[in-house]
Order: structure tokens, then sequence, then C-alpha cells
């Protein structure tokens, strides 16, 4: 689903009378110097809502839009789970402040999008679980992944302008954003996303810009579940492993796929033996560096992520039998798992 939409149009796209009514509407921020001279002046936030929706409203150079677009349009008030199509998602979000300000906005074609958050919800059981697996991923890390936690939350990658990554209790979320008056579940709803797991991958706007060639309401929602799934697929793994003769198994035939033999792949076993006897980085030291690239190589491509070579094992998640391409999608889908 897409938990949250940034979208941006040129005032020029919009009429006279919608200027000047969104205009009349918020309020203003000025700078002013100590002789009384306006420095600068912009327009001030402003929470385009109904009685239990609500959507940011900017207005300067461009009209900005942001918020969820699960919780507007909708008969539930909560971002549990929604829809992940992009076109539908903005439209609800324009057609709402459209209705709400008594305005008219232009097409979706006509905004550009700076942010995206696509999300997936992955049942664990409860929230020791889940609280376990984000134990585990704080420690995760590699590549172009920099971990940060805060609280409950792990984030990787904050600083970058093209994608980052975020892990959280969906429970935990839920008793907060209830606390304010911001979503209202039933105890039974409430007790059963305590066991949620949330991965949010945000686009940012150079994914937009500089890495897809099309345009943003051109990604269908699988294209979106694939980003998703190749960002957290290298964080949490996608093939189940559970002994450790499947894992010998696996290197060899990861050995053969990328051109191989499976001696190399049995070599390769033996490293995540020492791996996880002595950890990651005693075993990284003493193995010359030829050697440590391929063998981790073979080790990934077995289905091994960056989480197995911290904690030396597999993942709990992994235990739980969670895949990334099999999310829990609706509340029909928690209450049968739940």
């Amino acid at each position: 689903m897409l938990d949250w939409l940034t979208l941006k149009t040129d005032i020029s796209n919009l009429s006279d009378f919608t200027r000047e009514r969104l205009r009349a509407s918020q309020s203003r921020i000025l700078c002013i110097d100590p002789d009384g001279a306006v420095v600068w002046e912009k327009s001030g936030r402003k929470s385009v809502r109904s009685d239990s929706h609500q959507i940011t409203m900017e207005m300067g150079g461009d009209l900005i839009l942001y918020g969820s677009p699960a919780r507007v349009g909708l008969d539930r008030v909560d971002n549990v789970f929604g829809s992940g199509d992009p076109i539908e998602c903005a439209t609800r979000m324009i057609n709402f402040v459209s209705e709400v300000e008594g305005v008219d906005l232009p097409d979706f074609r006509l905004w550009d999008c700076t942010r995206m958050d696509v999300t997936h919800n992955y049942h664990l059981g409860d929230k020791a679980n889940v609280l376990t697996a984000l134990e585990m991923l704080r420690h995760v890390e590699g590549g172009r992944y920099q971990v940060q936690t805060s609280a409950e939350t792990v984030y990787w990658s904050k600083k970058s302008t093209r994608r980052t990554g975020k892990a959280y209790c969906k429970g935990a979320h839920m008793e907060y954003m209830a606390k304010r008056g911001r979503a209202f579940l039933t105890s039974e709803e409430m007790a059963a996303v305590q066991g949620l797991l949330r991965l949010e991958l945000t686009l940012k706007r150079h994914f937009f810009k500089r890495t897809i060639e099309c345009k943003w309401w051109e990604l269908s929602q699988r294209d979106l579940e694939m980003e998703h799934e190749r960002y957290f697929g290298e964080l949490v793994g996608k093939v189940e492993i559970n002994e450790m003769t499947d894992m010998r198994e696996a290197c060899v035939q990861a050995s053969e796929n990328l051109g191989w033999t499976p001696g190399q792949g049995r070599a390769a076993y033996m490293s995540w033996n020492c791996i996880q006897a002595v950890g990651y980085m005693v075993w990284r030291s003493d193995t010359p560096k030829a050697t440590f690239y391929r063998h981790r190589k073979i080790l990934r491509e077995a289905g091994l992520s960056f989480a197995d070579f911290r904690a030396r094992n597999v993942v709990p998640i992994r235990r739980r039998r969670i895949v990334l391409g099999q999310p829990v999608r609706s509340w029909a889908e928690l209450r049968k798992v739940a």
C-alpha cells in the first residue's frame, strides 16, 4: 500500500479563482527587519480537514499536498491497509482537497510526485516476535545501507535522496495514533496489529527524477512492490533456510548458478560455519580478499542477507516463514492469521 504521497504542481496550473481562494484561506509567515520592512513572506501550512480526514497543503510558487492517501476517501480512517495504485491514491487526495476547499484542482498528470512511501505488513505472531526482529535488524548494515535506530524503529540510509527504508512495530504506532484520536480500532483489531512488522520504503525526489524513465503515475502497483522487494531483499533475505544441510545444498547450487564449481560452493558453506563460530568481522579479517568476496557472493546468492551475517544465524522473521512477496494486505487476511 501507499502510506504517503507528496504531490506538487505549479500555481500556473491553477485558475485565478483557485489561486485567490487558496491564498485567502492560508496564514502568512513574514520576516521583518529591524526597520519594519518585510524581508520575505510565504504561506503557512494548512491542514485540510473533514470530520476525520486530513491532508496538509502549502502554497507558494507551487501548490503542495502531502499526507496519507489511506486516510482520505475511504470508509476507514486508519492507515493499516490501503491501495497501492499511485493514480487512485493521488486522485483521492486531490479530490479531497478540491471538495473541502471548494476549488477545482488539475488532473494528476499535472502534478509531480516528490515522495512516495511503499509499505507492507508482515505478521510475526505477536509483539514480542516483532520486537525481536527489530532488535536483529537494528544491527544490519552493509553495502549502501547505513543503519540508524530511534526507540523501536530502525532506519536505513535516512539521508539518501533516492530511497530510504524503515522497519517498525505497527501495533505500537497504532496505539500512538489512537491516543491522539487519529485512528479508531476495535480492541480485537488493536490486538491483531500488535503482531505486525511494517517495512516501509520511501521513494524520494531523485528516484523520480533520475532513477526511473517513466512518469510517476505510470508506475504500476507491481512495479512498486518489486522496488520494495529489491530494497528489503538484501536486508531480510528471500529464501527460507531452516537446517544446515539445506544451507550446504543451497551454497553448492548458488555456486553453480554463478558459474563456479560445487567445490567452491562447499568452501563457501564452510565459511558460513566459520561466521557462525567466530562472527562476520573476524572471518572477514582472516580471509583473503578474493576469497572473501567470492564466498560472500555465493552466500548472498544462496539467500543469506546482511542480517544473517551479523546475527550468525537465520534471522527470526525467516523462521516465522515470512516471505517479502507475501505480506498481509487487508483486515480480512489479518483476521485469518492473527
